[in-house]
């Protein structure tokens, strides 16, 4: 599908905010200028002010969905396409626990009438004021020096694709059997972003620099 008009692109590389463990970046194609750092409160107003002539890739490194299947000896299974570790596994589950305070605090600074979620790749149209909230992966060979390089790496990924009008390809595949519950979409209704529970279960796209 081709998007409507270039996408802005910011990520996050979830860590603690006491600890200096978190970085940012975001590329605002509007005026094709670059803001990072390790602060998420300055991320705001730029991403703000993005918002107002452009959509926004919203990228969150950590899990943004469980599976859930009906074999419990498989509940904390790798999703199909991820590898070689599974979502549930040390890092993964640490991260995933962190950012769910950091994600809604993030949601919560954003206003309502300024912009709109989804995270179903397929409508997502690129128009001022959308936000598509995605599943950063960046690990192993693909990580960079520091958080903030980290984000980097994953803005530059996907701007190899909005510049030419395109979203990047999900690394996610499909699983019979298994639904999916979506933490970003939580996140979303405890802010009043999402008002019906319809995303409950959509998964995220999952971007990796590598695929």
């Amino acid at each position: 599908m081709t998007l409507n008009s270039m996408p802005s692109i910011c990520v996050v590389d979830i860590g603690s905010p006491r600890l200096g463990n978190l970085g940012w970046y975001l590329y605002d194609a509007f005026r094709d200028v670059s803001y990072s750092g390790d602060d998420l409160d300055e991320m705001i107003v730029p991403l703000q002010q993005v918002l107002q002539k452009s959509s926004v890739l919203l990228g969150l490194e950590a899990p943004l969905f469980v599976p859930v299947r009906a074999d419990l000896m498989l509940a904390t299974k790798a999703r199909a396409g991820e590898s070689p570790r599974p979502w549930s596994a040390g890092a993964g589950a640490q991260v995933l626990a962190m950012n769910l305070p950091i994600m809604t605090y993030l949601f919560q600074r954003l206003r309502h009438d300024q912009c709109s979620f989804t995270m179903d790749a397929n409508i997502f149209s690129g128009h001022a004021g959308e936000i598509l909230v995605f599943e950063a992966l960046v690990s192993g060979a693909d990580k960079g020096q520091s958080h903030i390089e980290d984000a980097q790496i994953m803005v530059r990924y996907c701007h190899t694709y909005t510049k030419q009008y395109q979203l990047p390809p999900s690394i996610l595949q499909s699983e019979k059997n298994v639904s999916y519950m979506n933490l970003v979409a939580c996140a979303l209704l405890f802010t009043g972003h999402l008002q019906s529970s319809d995303n409950l279960s959509i998964p995220s796209p999952i971007y990796r620099p590598s695929e």
